[in-house]
């Protein structure tokens, strides 16, 4: 099944290099990875300190939580500024199961 993650951070305009080098080092290194999950960088067209990283999974089920992958960069990234995190499913496209011991779409 295709989902995806978008992890925003919204930041102060003067640390935005410093967060675009360590997002686009993040989206390389998943993409670098075996995980079957492809990543990119997105920037604010009109507001300095904002980006999306969007991370683009096919897998056979979805965490609730979203991808142990997301929480490991949202542990990276939250002393940079706010953050917000969501999952993003087809819409029609999901049941929701237990497996061992968690939710899993």
């Amino acid at each position: 099944m295709k989902w995806l993650e978008e992890i925003r951070l919204r930041t102060q305009p003067q640390k935005e290099k410093e967060v675009i080098e360590i997002l686009l080092e993040m989206a390389e290194s998943v993409n670098k990875n075996k995980e079957p999950g492809f990543a990119s960088v997105y920037f604010h067209q009109a507001q300095p300190g904002g980006f999306s990283l969007i991370l683009q999974w096919n897998t056979a089920s979805i965490p609730m939580n979203g991808s142990n992958t997301a929480m490991l960069i949202i542990g990276g990234i939250e002393s940079l500024g706010l953050f917000d995190h969501t999952v993003m499913v087809e819409s029609g496209k999901t049941v929701k199961v237990n497996f061992n011991g968690r939710t899993v779409i």
